[in-house]
């Protein structure tokens, strides 16, 4: 077959690019052919995204892609989680993308828990509480923006924002969608129970749409020639379809970047009442499936960090923290990811000074190495916590875990994690997300055979395994 060429547009929260993947029917060659940063800032108040900025280092990375590969065919764009635009009836944008980050919906928690208590919000939707998901941040606009919120007459996912954009479709993708805390379990349907309990309107969303489906021609000019294609709108779900699965067994990954999403692949959700005692939520794959995990604080510490440590002037180059880590022993204490303060951005190093008071260390006298070997082994423990609590609940001990995204490069925390976990660690691919959407592409058109999966990502991906050490 001669050589075929899809799109992804992979945004993630600190950056975006675009990657060409070039099929000739055995491997797939990725090219990135635009990167961007972009972070979100105060406006009025508010943290927020420049959605308009975003917007158009997409056309141009995607014009840039059509240059390069004048015969690409497709394109589809993933994005993080429970983030969302509100649209007034010209489907023009109210507000400035609003971060969930910001801290409207803290303010405004215990209001949202008046409406609708944690256990009601499990019950009806089988999503972990927490104020970042979808439902919480729409609860606040409510609450804080209430002139704003009238003139809504449409709510769209992010990365189905920017398929409409590219496209003119309306859609709320079920990856997506599964993240925001408005869906029932198994993520077929909005919750018409949520929505009445925080007044939040129906009309203001479509029906759930499935994914791995063509949208149709992009409607942008140059870029007429791309078909649009809904490849998993989660960056999480694209990553999993980048998962080498041997369906014989449970399928346990860590997506290991800013956020560390831990989780299994299943067919039906885990709802059992220890499954919400220890802060599960099910999520959707593309392909119809679902994928029980936990959401974990990750490498958006580190990352934090050496924010903090370049304004001062210090080591920021995160290979050469890692090294430094390394040489450096271990302190014997740990911090906990999923302590709330260490999801918040600035003073990272004050807050894990002020976690490593009751232990009986000062912070001030740590090097940078012994700082970073001491998330780096936080982090694992938790990963290890968090493998045995999903064994627990499937009944099916863990053989290996798949650790893809930006993490896997950490030859540290791939080491540490088997170490913590008693399991082999594959690390790779790096860039999951943007290989499982090129993989639904190709699939999508008819390009490659879904039976074919394992053997092209095989071929495609570079991994390392990690064994644990005695």
């Amino acid at each position: 077959m001669p050589p075929v060429t899809a799109l992804a547009v992979d945004l993630g929260s600190s950056s975006g690019r675009i990657v060409a993947g070039t099929f000739d029917g055995a491997t797939i060659t990725e090219t990135e052919v635009h990167r961007f940063p972009h972070r979100a800032t105060l406006v009025d108040g508010y943290l927020c995204w420049d959605l308009d900025a975003i917007w158009t280092e997409i056309v141009a990375g995607l014009r840039e892609a059509v240059q390069q590969f004048p015969g690409a065919v497709s394109v589809s764009v993933d994005t993080w989680g429970v983030d969302y635009v509100p649209l007034d009836a010209a489907d023009l944008p109210i507000a400035p993308g609003r971060c969930y980050r910001d801290e409207r919906t803290v303010r405004t928690h215990e209001a949202f828990r008046s409406r609708l208590d944690d256990g009601a919000a499990w019950a009806a939707t089988g999503i972990a509480p927490a104020t970042i998901n979808t439902a919480n941040q729409l609860f606040a606009f409510l609450t804080e923006e209430p002139d704003a919120a009238a003139r809504t007459a449409s709510v769209l996912l992010l990365p189905d924002y920017f398929t409409w954009k590219l496209s003119g479709v309306k859609g709320w993708s079920r990856s997506h969608a599964s993240s925001s805390g408005l869906c029932t379990p198994g993520v077929r349907d909005f919750s018409d129970d949520v929505l009445g309990a925080l007044g939040i309107p129906r009309g203001w969303f479509g029906d759930v749409t499935a994914e791995l489906d063509a949208v149709g021609p992009c409607s942008v000019d140059g870029l007429a020639a791309l078909t649009v294609v809904r490849a998993g709108a989660h960056d999480t779900a694209c990553a999993t379809h980048a998962l080498l699965r041997d369906v014989t067994q449970e399928s346990y990954f860590l997506s290991c970047g800013s956020w560390s999403v831990l989780g299994v692949l299943r067919d039906e959700p885990l709802l059992s009442a220890r499954a919400r005692e220890i802060g599960l939520t099910n999520e959707a794959t593309a392909d119809g499936g679902l994928r029980p995990l936990f959401n974990i604080t990750g490498l958006w510490i580190l990352q934090e960090l050496q924010r903090e440590w370049a304004a001062e002037g210090r080591e920021a180059d995160i290979a050469r923290l890692v090294e430094l880590a390394a040489e450096a022993p271990t302190l014997g204490a740990l911090i906990d990811p999923d302590e709330p303060c260490f999801a918040q951005a600035g003073g990272m190093l004050a807050r894990i000074g002020a976690a490593l008071d009751g232990q009986g260390i000062d912070a001030a006298t740590l090097t940078q190495g012994a700082v970073v070997r001491l998330v780096l082994e936080s982090l694992a423990e938790r990963y290890a916590r968090g493998l045995a609590e999903l064994a627990e609940l499937t009944g099916a001990p863990a053989r290996q875990l798949n650790l893809m995204g930006g993490g896997s490069r950490n030859a540290l925390l791939c080491q540490l994690t088997a170490d913590r976990t008693g399991v082999p660690v594959i690390a790779g691919p790096v860039e999951a997300s943007a290989l499982g959407s090129l993989i639904a592409q190709l699939e999508v058109l008819g390009h490659l055979d879904p039976a074919d999966r394992n053997a092209v990502i095989a071929a495609t991906a570079r991994t390392v395994e990690y064994r644990p050490r005695a």
